[in-house]
């Protein structure tokens, strides 16, 4: 390599020597001697070396020389100060790797494109009404305000036949259901798998080819049908080695056999960002249609359950304002009977799909791009920070600027030599940024809520995230880079060589008002960023610490799920029965109990609720409990009594009501007091209890609560235990109860109610993590950007201390003439981050990411304090150095 490099000057050395021996020659001819011919010839034909540099400047690889012997010298340079080098590489890799984090995240979520054919020509089908009405409580999906209108994403099969009859020819429609976990056996292995429902016409309106084996159609989506599922890449290569012979083999999904149609292609990651879905099959064949007793086939064909969402690819031609049109017409032929009112007529809604759809982008597309915002400002303090590290160095190598200057190197080389160092600088911070990325987004999968699928968020780089963290990387090389640089060049050669030691306190003082404009500024950053911190954390720690009605501190969770394994009717409850007796029976079990939907996992069916004497009805939360249950939960009757064995049994139409619910009633006694819930027919309750408020849903409402008799007919339930004993000590003599039953049933999702508590509050704790992660981080570069700079000022100043030392002036007199100075750059940076910090403020409220109030002054005053009292840590030390300064010896010096 080292031969090919070299061998252009070898070339060229050869080309010289032909001319000058050519020019001898001729001087021989004429006479001359050997000798005095080659004497002319140098003489004629001029200097070689210039004449080398003048041929090395056209060829191609000069710049690629000069750039290498620039970052052979930067190199150099970093490791002369391995301080400024180090503290600026770890700014670096801390600001660039959460800024690709953040924007990885932010890409995934809310910028990629779906891995199908034509993306943009995908539609989201909505709809848009002032009243809800037309759909009963069964209904799945969800809706959002849009001014005054309610916008739901949920259509029944019937909304679904009316809307393809009326876009024939101009759109395919295809639905998909929520996903639903499952036990998947396999080659007797047995894991847990989320699968989604889809229409037979799902993948060939998406346009997806499988990859190996056929996707579903629509002869599989037909109550005869013979069940299908199409595997994920993903989940083919974890769990069958990618073997491509998997299509046509069978999987054992919830005690019922599948054959494999075939493996989707590694670029479909679903049409809902980051979710993890691993097997698809269509809606008739779903796990829970398959099930004898299953409610779903019911409901399926309820033209007031609706429960379908829509997903519309457009024909070439047709633009989304005709389609919407189109289908909203075709729409309103689908209702059973005429909407009440023009308020409650719903209309169609499209929305643009092509980076797909779902909720998750709607409910944390601000808050998502506020973290950007925060992220990025985390950013800017670190190359602050950096520019007056780059600052301060520049300065210490002004003589050797001069002499290069001096002997004839023009600005624009050491322009290009200091940027070089910089972008070396950030390129290094760059590599080391990447696995505080990945880091980053390895933790973020534990932040998605516990409802639905986790996020499918890879920690590994693809080139995306590799591109975005080397555009960051440039950016930052020019945010910190360029100003120290162009500063370090503009220097007057002269007095700068004659300088011997440190410069006048007032010329000091002009020559470093930009590093501490560059501290003002990041103590004014680290306002807004360690405001925000104290408030979502401070948050976090309020909502975490409300009083929640019941015991949290000994409760476990688990789930069963004996219809896995094929329990039905008269085995089921039995099941139900024997499983609830073994474990209250169970050494270190205080009590046990059983429920449908969990503690804590923002599940329960909502109900309309009518009072028989006048027909007020109201929202509520309604669980389905067995007998144990609320001594389980340790949630106590006030009056009346719980529900018993028998009433759970029977199926018995009693109710126990929460202190809120029975003063809704307005009844002086509501013992014994009936209501009516609809669950698409009327069903009255009694009263027989009334058991203290519980926050059973969420920590963030406290809402009206029924529990009545546990439902025996559910394939899955939830199990409360109590018990004293961590889980890791219980847990055994509990999976040995089940297996006293069937070993074949699983026991899954193991929690403490604190994990459960913390799992609920997703949204929170990421704002709470990330932000308060950011705010540590600002807070270190204020006070290493105070304590910089306050150092490098006192080495400075050394001469100006010493005369005043020699003056009369104290060493406390010089102590507190260094803090001020320190301090009061600090106060400034406060003061210029307060209003920067208020709208950060009202901008978590608008958005909802606080509880709307009165202005959290708290937390402003908190973030000030801990600014201030790090800037005093920060500035107190150079303050002291300068104290121990010895006059004599600072006279000497200079």
């Amino acid at each position: 390599m080292w031969r090919l490099w070299n061998k252009p000057d070898r070339d060229l050395d050869r080309e010289i020597s032909f001319h000058l021996e050519t020019l001898a020659d001729s001087y021989q001819r004429q006479g001359m001697s050997r000798e005095e011919a080659m004497r002319t010839a140098r003489r004629e034909f001029g200097g070689v070396e210039p004449v080398k540099e003048a041929c090395r400047d056209i060829r191609w690889s000069r710049p690629l020389a000069e750039l290498a012997r620039d970052i052979r010298f930067g190199w150099r340079m970093m490791r002369r100060a391995p301080a400024i080098t180090g503290a600026a590489l770890l700014s670096l890799a801390l600001g660039i790797g959460a800024t690709t984090a953040i924007l990885t995240l932010a890409d995934v979520l809310l910028w990629r494109t779906l891995g199908v054919p034509e993306p943009g020509q995908l539609s989201e089908v909505f709809w848009a009404s002032k009243q809800r009405t037309g759909f009963n409580r069964r209904s799945v999906g969800s809706v959002h305000k849009d001014g005054a209108l309610l916008v739901a994403d949920f259509f029944s099969s019937q909304g679904l036949d009316a809307l393809r009859a009326s876009a024939q020819g101009k759109a395919g429609i295809a639905a998909q259901m929520g996903t639903f976990r499952v036990s998947a056996s396999y080659d007797d292995q047995l894991s847990v798998a989320q699968v989604r429902p889809v229409s037979g016409n799902f993948f060939s309106v998406l346009g997806i080819q499988p990859a190996h084996g056929r996707v579903l159609n629509e002869h599989d989506d037909s109550p005869s049908a013979a069940p299908a599922v199409v595997l994920s890449h993903r989940f083919w290569s974890a769990k069958f080695g990618a073997s491509p012979a998997v299509a046509g083999r069978s999987i054992r999904i919830n005690n019922h056999m599948y054959e494999i149609a075939g493996v989707l292609p590694a670029e479909f990651r679903g049409i809902v960002p980051a979710e993890n879905v691993e097997l698809y099959s269509s809606i008739w064949q779903s796990p829970p249609f398959l099930e004898p007793d299953s409610n779903f086939r019911a409901s399926a064909v309820d033209p007031t359950c609706w429960w379908l969402h829509l997903i519309a690819r457009r024909a070439p031609g047709v633009s989304e304002a005709q389609l919407r049109d189109i289908l909203d017409a075709g729409f309103a032929a689908s209702w059973p009977k005429a909407p009440e009112s023009a308020e409650a007529t719903p209309h169609i809604r499209l929305s643009n799909a092509r980076r797909g759809l779902g909720s998750i982008r709607r409910s944390l597309g601000n808050p998502i791009l506020i973290l950007l915002g925060l992220v990025v400002l985390v950013l800017v303090a670190a190359c602050a920070n950096i520019a007056n590290l780059m600052l301060a160095r520049s300065a210490s190598r002004e003589k050797e600027v001069a002499l290069r200057i001096s002997l004839g190197c023009g600005q624009a080389r050491l322009l290009r030599q200091f940027l070089t160092e910089s972008l070396l600088l950030a390129t290094i911070g760059g590599l080391l940024s990447i696995p505080v990325a990945a880091g980053v987004l390895s933790m973020l999968p534990g932040f998605t809520p516990i409802q639905g699928t986790e996020m499918a968020i890879s920690a590994t780089p693809d080139p995306r995230s590799l591109a975005g963290a080397a555009v960051v990387t440039g950016l930052s090389a020019l945010l910190f880079g360029l100003y120290p640089a162009w500063r370090a060049v503009r220097i007057d050669a002269g007095p700068a060589l004659k300088e011997v030691t440190g410069r006048s306190a007032a010329h000091l003082r002009s020559r470093w008002a930009p590093a501490r404009l560059l501290v003002l500024f990041q103590v004014a950053l680290g306002v807004v960023l360690v405001t925000v911190a104290v408030l979502f954390t401070g948050n976090l720690l309020e909502i975490v610490s409300r009083e929640t009605g019941f015991d949290r501190g000994n409760t476990i969770l688990c789930k069963v799920r004996p219809g896995d394994q094929g329990y039905l009717d008269d085995r089921l409850k039995s099941f139900y029965s024997t499983l609830e007796q073994r474990l209250n029976d169970v050494p270190g079990v205080e009590s046990a109990g059983l429920s449908i939907t969990g503690p804590m996992s923002g599940g329960g069916g909502w109900s309309d609720l009518a009072r028989l004497s006048n027909g007020d009805k109201f929202e509520t939360a309604v669980h389905h409990v067995s007998h144990r249950f609320l001594d389980a939960m340790r949630v106590p009757v006030t009056a009346g009594r719980m529900l018993t064995r028998q009433d759970v049994e029977s199926g018995g139409r009693v109710a126990v009501v929460s202190q809120d619910f029975a003063a809704r009633l307005g009844l002086p006694s509501p013992l014994g007091a009936r209501f009516t819930m609809g669950f698409g027919e009327d069903v009255q309750y009694e009263i027989v209890g009334i058991a203290r408020n519980a926050t059973y849903t969420d920590l963030r409402h406290t809402p009206l609560v029924v529990y009545i008799p546990f439902d025996f007919g559910v394939p899955t339930a939830q199990v409360v235990l109590n018990s004293s004993i961590p889980p890791a000590g219980i847990m055994p003599a509990v999976r040995d109860a089940v297996n006293g039953i069937d070993r074949e049933v699983p026991l899954v999702d193991v929690f403490t109610m604190e994990q459960q508590i913390s799992r609920t509050l997703h949204r929170e704790r990421l704002f709470a993590w990330l932000c308060g992660s950011f705010g540590v981080l600002a807070l270190v570069l204020c006070m290493v950007g105070l304590y910089g700079l306050m150092s490098h000022t006192t080495a400075r100043r050394t001469q100006e201390i010493g005369i005043r030392m020699a003056m009369g002036a104290t060493r406390g007199g010089v102590v507190f003439l260094a803090l001020g100075n320190g301090l009061a750059l600090a106060l400034g940076g406060l003061v210029l981050g307060v209003p920067p910090a208020v709208y950060a403020l009202r901008l978590a409220e608008r958005h909802q990411l606080i509880p709307q109030g009165p202005f959290p002054l708290a937390a402003l005053a908190s973030a000030m304090g801990l600014i201030a009292l790090s800037a005093t840590l920060a500035v107190l030390l150079p303050a002291l150095r300068a104290a121990r300064i010895q006059p004599a010896q600072a006279l000497r010096r200079a």
